[in-house]
């Protein structure tokens, strides 16, 4: 049993398996480990992505879409609701088979990928370089050595830790989130909702993700150093009875969402970390699917590149957050800055903005948003939230 490869992924989600599949299209020994017994089982996500965002890394396939979005969906504390149309808004993806084929495309590609293997520990050589993953396979401990490691173990990553690297998150950098997978609702299969106040959802927003057959992901995200007192579940089970008069719970999850933190650098020697382990996550939504797969393609890219060359030195990776930052930085900048304000925002202010929103979008078909130019609109539009901006500095 081969026991040596040129990097080792540690975790198989949409971050770890396109790391994978770029390095094994080109040519690199690589190992994909998966602690659970089944890719994508269990799952902790709302599954939503745009259009491009999906499209620009693989073709689409309809078996691992739940439903496609024409439609957005905002309410304000006060009822106020703006609904835009776009005729390519994005997917609600079914993850579990997503992650699933994903996985074996990087398998077909060449990478091995293994099951039920838990990563437990790093390996060091005698020059204090990492030069392995020790795992529990099987009942029993199997060490893998490999040139360069990525981390792809989500949220909680433990690689980031092993290799001594400050990935811990405040009270106000991270998301607590909960939602049930219901049935027997009624919702428009094509548009999603977002709910806003802070009464409903502190520092966060509630979501209404329709999945097709009177299906819908309904979940909440909360910032925890607003919400010391009730738990996400709690603020999640008052929406759900106040929005739906009937209902099914099928499914339920829990989760952290962590905010992007421009001061992190998700590269040590020869220590990658990708996806939700390398806090690559859009701060303001929360979204994470296109940037997890963003990442892992620019690092399988980048490493392939490290391996085949051969005389490289470990520096060579740093060019990995680099090309990130060039291809994304901006954004997460971005929607960092706009979470800041949305944190010190009074439902008076998100009933303001909504306002202003459906002045220019109700009901009219939308193509594409900038979103830096809208959110900076908004903001000359609002004295007081331009107010807030003495405060932060981006």
């Amino acid at each position: 049993m081969n026991d040596k490869y040129d990097c080792i992924v540690v975790g198989a989600g949409p971050a770890g398996s396109m790391a994978g599949k770029v390095l094994a299209e080109n040519g690199v020994n690589v190992l994909v480990l998966e602690k659970d017994p089944e890719v994508g089982s269990p799952l902790s996500c709302a599954e939503a992505i745009s259009f491009s965002g999906l499209t620009s890394f693989v073709p689409v396939d309809p078996e691992w879409i739940s439903t496609q979005i024409h439609k957005a969906l905002l309410v304000s504390p006060s009822n106020i609701r703006m609904k835009l149309h776009h005729p390519n808004a994005g997917f609600v993806l079914n993850r579990k088979i997503f992650d699933k084929r994903l996985a074996e495309k990087a398998a077909s590609s060449g990478a091995c990928v293994k099951v039920n293997t838990q990563a437990i520990g790093l390996l060091k050589n005698k020059k204090g370089e990492f030069c392995g993953v020790v795992v529990q396979e099987n009942g029993k401990e199997q060490e893998y050595e490999t040139k360069v490691i990525i981390g792809a173990d989500g949220v909680e990553s433990y690689v980031s830790r092993w290799a001594g690297m400050d990935f811990s998150l405040g009270l106000d950098q991270i998301e607590s989130c909960a939602q049930y997978l219901l049935e027997e609702v009624e919702v428009e299969s094509d548009c999603m909702e977002f709910h806003l106040g802070l009464t409903l959802a502190p520092g966060g927003y509630t979501w209404v993700f329709p999945k097709g057959d009177s299906r819908a992901n309904v979940g909440i995200a909360v910032t925890p150093d607003l919400t010391s007192k009730r738990k996400a579940k709690e603020y999640l089970d008052g929406f759900v009875q106040k929005r739906f008069s009937n209902f099914k719970i099928i499914e339920s999850m829990m989760g952290g969402v962590p905010c992007f933190d421009r001061n992190k650098n998700p590269v040590k020697e020869n220590i990658l970390l990708v996806g939700d382990a390398g806090r690559v996550v859009d701060s303001l939504s929360g979204a994470g699917i296109y940037n997890a797969l963003l990442s892992g393609k620019i690092a399988g890219a980048v490493v392939s590149q490290y391996v085949r060359d051969g005389k490289l030195s470990v520096s060579f990776l740093k060019n990995y957050y680099e090309e990130l930052m060039r291809a994304k930085g901006r954004l997460l900048r971005f929607y960092s800055l706009c979470r800041a304000i949305f944190l010190k925002m009074t439902d008076e202010d998100f009933d303001a903005v909504i306002l202003f929103l459906k002045k220019y979008f109700d009901e009219k078909v939308v193509t594409g948003i900038e979103p830096i130019p809208l959110v900076k609109t908004i903001l000359r539009s609002n004295p007081k939230l331009l107010f807030l901006l003495r405060h932060l500095v981006w």
